[in-house]
């Protein structure tokens, strides 16, 4: 049993890898090895590529830390407490995986945009793409830090609160190493959209 354990894992892992592989590195590869890469050399040569290379990666890790920030608290609350309401809100935190990205950007627009519900004038700026990036992208982190919070073993918390330790210390000490892998993961995938995510780009940054 011990034996299979192993080969059974490398075999699971044969699949995420083949379509990495397959998908993501085979493409990257061909582009490289296209006329010796030089394609890519030039492409990187230019000072307008660059720029909008180094804007893509700031905003999606300036939304990954806003994510962070907004995330993590909103997690602890519908994790650890119990009020009216919190299962809609959960439910309701689904609503970006399946809600197309032009219609999560006309809402945006129809709250900042030129005549804005709420504050007009914030078209085709930095500040209302980095807005949406964080609405459209805030519910995945929530959901993966909800997930870790569920994880952390009920006791550590008591034993922690029973030795005088108080909701920070417990946060820090208890929950934050076990949390830490769901908001890896959680912080990978708005990353990813957010440096890849083209539509929401082009909608609300100009």
């Amino acid at each position: 049993m011990p034996l299979f354990k192993p080969a059974a894992t490398l075999l699971l892992a044969l699949l995420p890898l083949g379509f990495l592989a397959v998908m993501v590195a085979a493409p990257l590869f061909a582009l490289v090895l296209y006329e010796n890469g030089g394609m890519v050399w030039q492409m990187l040569q230019d000072e307008y590529i660059r720029w909008r290379i180094g804007w893509t990666t700031l905003q999606a890790a300036v939304t990954c830390v806003l994510a962070l920030l907004a995330g993590v608290p909103a997690a602890w609350v519908l994790a650890r407490l119990a009020f009216p309401g919190r299962r809609w809100i959960l439910r309701l935190l689904m609503l970006p995986f399946v809600m197309p990205t032009l219609v999560a950007g006309m809402g945006v627009l129809a709250l900042f945009g030129p005549h804005g519900l709420l504050w007009a004038g914030w078209e085709d700026t930095p500040y209302l793409l980095l807005y949406g990036n964080v609405f459209f992208n805030l519910p995945v982190l929530v959901r993966a830090a909800y997930q870790g919070f569920l994880q952390v073993p009920a006791a550590r918390l008591h034993t922690a609160q029973t030795l005088g330790a108080n909701a920070w210390q417990c946060f820090w000490h208890v929950e934050r190493p076990v949390l830490q892998p769901w908001l890896a993961g959680g912080v990978c995938l708005v990353f990813l959209y957010c440096f890849s995510g083209f539509g929401l780009a082009l909608l609300l940054g100009g």
